[in-house]
């Protein structure tokens, strides 16, 4: 009875003992060796056009919506040739007396070269029971401007990833680095300069909105990683 119990014993503490041998180390494969590079670049966003919009009020007796609505796209067509004006708001009320006056926002990118003098043409435009103003000026760049100028850094920026990557596989020719991983941050646009924007309620007759166009400064930032097989001891 005691030889069986000896004999169990040795068997149980077999398992034991291999469970605790650590394992060969070619069951662990050396990990990467990675080098970070930070890097940021930046161009200027252009634009020869700007947001312009309109201010119309209206007091009509008895006229539709899209009696008005003609009348104003009719006035405002002088004011630029080939504009492509755009109602951005359209409202309507009722006085005690039962006119309807009429309050409308139209807008459309004008060139550069259109602007001035605008608040002339508009007051010109301009009748009775008609009022046109402008309202706002902005130079602020179109979404595919700055989708354009995005597409050009991103070019701009792998380009730099490679130019870096052969640089240091130069330094490093036994280790054979490559590109792992590139992580953007942006682009992020900031204003490189302040953007054209004026809100008139009554601009003055000798004011000229001709101003001048005006650049926004794009950023685009990466961290990019290059890894290499660290070598084996």
């Amino acid at each position: 009875m005691r030889i069986w119990i000896l004999v169990a014993a040795a068997t149980l503490a077999t398992p034991l003992a291999i469970a605790q041998t650590p394992p060969p180390p070619y069951l662990y494969p050396p990990q990467n060796d990675t080098v970070t590079l930070p890097l940021t670049l930046e161009d200027w966003v252009q634009t020869d056009t700007a947001r312009t919009e309109l201010a119309v009020d209206a007091s009509l007796p008895g006229s539709d919506a899209g009696k008005v609505r003609a009348d104003i796209l009719g006035a405002v067509k002088s004011l630029a040739q080939g504009a492509d004006w755009r109602f951005t708001a359209f409202d309507r009320n009722q006085d005690a007396s039962g006119l309807e006056h009429w309050h409308a926002v139209i807008e459309a990118r004008m060139a550069e070269a259109q602007l001035g003098g605008l608040s002339d043409r508009a007051k010109q435009a301009s009748k009775p029971g008609l009022q046109i103003r402008v309202q706002t000026i902005d130079f602020s760049p179109t979404l595919a401007e700055v989708e354009a100028a995005k597409a050009k850094l991103r070019a701009e920026m792998y380009k730099k990833v490679n130019e870096a990557l052969t640089q240091l596989n130069q330094a490093e020719p036994d280790r054979k680095y490559r590109i792992m991983r590139i992580d953007f941050n942006g682009p992020i646009t900031t204003p490189g300069a302040p953007k054209l924007m004026r809100a008139m309620a009554a601009p003055a007759p000798e004011q000229d909105e001709g101003g001048i166009s005006l650049s926004e400064k794009a950023q685009l930032r990466a961290n990019v990683t290059f890894a290499a097989a660290a070598p084996r001891e």
